[in-house]
């Protein structure tokens, strides 16, 4: 792990104090992926910072939107808003790949990994390749943000860490579902980019063990999906949003860009001009499911 991964956690545990009563995910985001410069080429042919080549998919007729605040899009005027990535990636990828195809958000802000199991409970059964998307695990990490550095650490390994599996393995059952799915879906997974640009500049001083237990969050992610082969693809939100978070304009901090402009609407949350960010970040592992894929 590279020290610039101290970034997320501490100062996610200053927002909560605001946000953890409400119904927005105070910890989405917050994951921190592994830095390119420790980046080791995974299976597939992918780094820990890039992904690889995917196999082409069916053609989807439909997008299915799962996860916490980010995906549903709190505080930037619901799933339904122009500013909602959410959206934003459903309507390229309808317009694009899936013509008379149907966008169903079911997303729900505060969202934990086990309420996931809900969520695609909702999923109706239509007919056509399906593309689903999440974004989640914020919810599950943040509570360790108070704790001591050995608690996060437990959790990780004793309850986070499993619970992704158990979750995921639930995923891929019911995407295998061919009363829900009777043409299949593939499953596009997030990582989370980090709110503080992979800089410990005041007031956001981080642990440096709480970053690890989400850098390690993100790499399980990958992990799972690159485990799935054509069944699934990982996204990679962290490092395009580096350098426009809540550091966005400290010039000692590593990823500083002149001119360059802030993302972030609330400590956790990114504004309209971030779920732009986000969005084309899920557009381009459309692309890369439909157009830019391995026959």
């Amino acid at each position: 792990m590279t020290e610039r991964t101290l970034t997320v956690v501490i100062s996610i545990s200053l927002a909560m104090t605001a946000a953890c009563s409400s119904d927005k995910d105070p910890f989405a985001g917050d994951g921190v992926d592994a830095a390119p410069a420790d980046s080791a080429a995974n299976p597939d042919g992918s780094s820990a910072d890039q992904p690889g080549p995917h196999a082409c998919v069916a053609k989807p007729s439909r997008v299915v939107v799962l996860g916490d605040s980010i995906t549903a899009c709190s505080v930037v005027g619901g799933p339904q808003s122009a500013d909602c990535a959410s959206k934003k990636f459903s309507d390229y990828v309808l317009a694009t790949y899936g013509q008379n195809a149907v966008y169903q958000n079911l997303a729900v802000g505060g969202a934990k990994l086990a309420d996931i199991a809900g969520q695609l409970a909702n999923i109706q059964s239509a007919p056509g390749p399906a593309l689903v998307m999440i974004y989640i695990g914020g919810n599950d990490l943040s509570p360790f943000i108070f704790q001591s550095d050995t608690a996060a650490m437990q959790a990780w390994t004793g309850t986070i860490s499993p619970m992704l599996d158990s979750v995921y393995a639930n995923v891929f059952a019911t995407l295998a579902d061919t009363s829900k799915f009777p043409a299949g879906a593939t499953l596009l997974v997030n990582t989370q980019y980090n709110p503080f640009d992979d800089c410990t500049a005041s007031p956001y001083n981080l642990s440096q063990t709480k970053t690890n237990v989400l850098h390690m969050f993100n790499d399980k992610l990958k992990s799972i999906a690159n485990a799935k082969g054509e069944k699934a693809i990982w996204v990679n939100q962290h490092t395009p949003f580096l350098g426009h978070g809540h550091h966005y304009n400290v010039s000692s901090c590593p990823y500083y860009m002149a001119g360059a402009a802030g993302w972030m609407q609330d400590t956790i949350h990114a504004n309209p001009a971030g779920n732009v960010d986000l969005a084309n970040v899920m557009k381009d592992g459309a692309d890369r499911l439909y157009r830019d894929c391995t026959p």
